[in-house]
């Protein structure tokens, strides 16, 4: 495992798909980086908030604004409200710069990491096969 191989502690945080419909009912057919995407970013940077904050980190932070389908400028909006909410610092990024995006996908692809080309909700997969 990556993470293993480079002394990175990581924890993985089962998905919460039944709040997630019931944050965003309603907004079923918002366009990708719509409502429905911001009502996304806050559950989960929320959730870790509420990590970082219960095992006493320093900082918080996403990797989500290294996806091109991601609005890093929304997502670190987010990550200022929580931090002032929490009390933890919010470690703001936008990963897409300085060739970040194309370099993700090196290691990505060196690692055999599994990578999607949607943004991983239900309605946006829907959206995607509806276009093929």
């Amino acid at each position: 495992m990556f993470c293993t191989k480079n002394n990175i502690k990581f924890f993985e945080e089962l998905s919460d798909q039944e709040r997630w419909f019931i944050l965003t009912k309603g907004h079923e057919a918002d366009p990708e980086r719509g409502e429905r995407c911001t009502i996304c970013y806050r559950m989960r940077l929320q959730k870790t908030a509420e990590y970082a904050k219960s095992h006493f980190f320093e900082y918080f932070g996403t990797v989500l604004s290294i996806s091109p389908h991601k609005d890093a400028e929304r997502l670190n909006k987010i990550g200022f409200e929580l931090e002032t909410k929490f009390g933890v610092k919010y470690l703001s990024a936008n990963f897409k710069k300085k060739d970040g995006f194309k370099k993700a996908m090196q290691v990505s692809y060196c690692e055999n990491f599994y990578r999607q080309d949607y943004c991983g909700c239900k309605y946006s997969l829907e959206a995607k096969q509806k276009i093929k």
